[in-house]
């Protein structure tokens, strides 16, 4: 198993969406949540995609996903929403990369 390093305050935290679109009251209440608890939000072009009924299409999601485990800068990563549309992009997903970058990884 391997472990991610534990948040800090003033940690960046890259913002996603994985599965359904995100309402711009959903983003802007997520924004909000991760500035009260003491870290800087990092929001990914997933949060504003529209692609039918997910949050931009699969690549795109998983292109916010694998860039911010990628991104030295970024400390964690959090999911905006889940849903039916997260399994679609598991195929795409840069897990070696991920292994050699553990980051906290979390829905809000």
């Amino acid at each position: 198993m391997v472990e991610a390093k534990k948040l800090r305050k003033g940690d960046r935290v890259g913002l996603i969406g994985t599965s359904g679109v995100i309402s711009e009251d959903r983003l802007r209440e997520g924004i909000e949540f991760v500035k009260k608890i003491g870290l800087e939000p990092v929001v990914g072009e997933s949060c504003s995609g529209k692609y039918g009924y997910l949050s931009g299409s699969d690549e795109l999601r998983t292109g916010d996903l694998n860039r911010f485990f990628k991104d030295k800068s970024i400390d964690g990563i959090f999911c905006m929403r889940g849903g039916y549309g997260a399994p679609r992009i598991l195929d795409l997903i840069d897990y070696e990369m991920i292994r050699s970058n553990p980051k906290i990884f979390y829905r809000i």
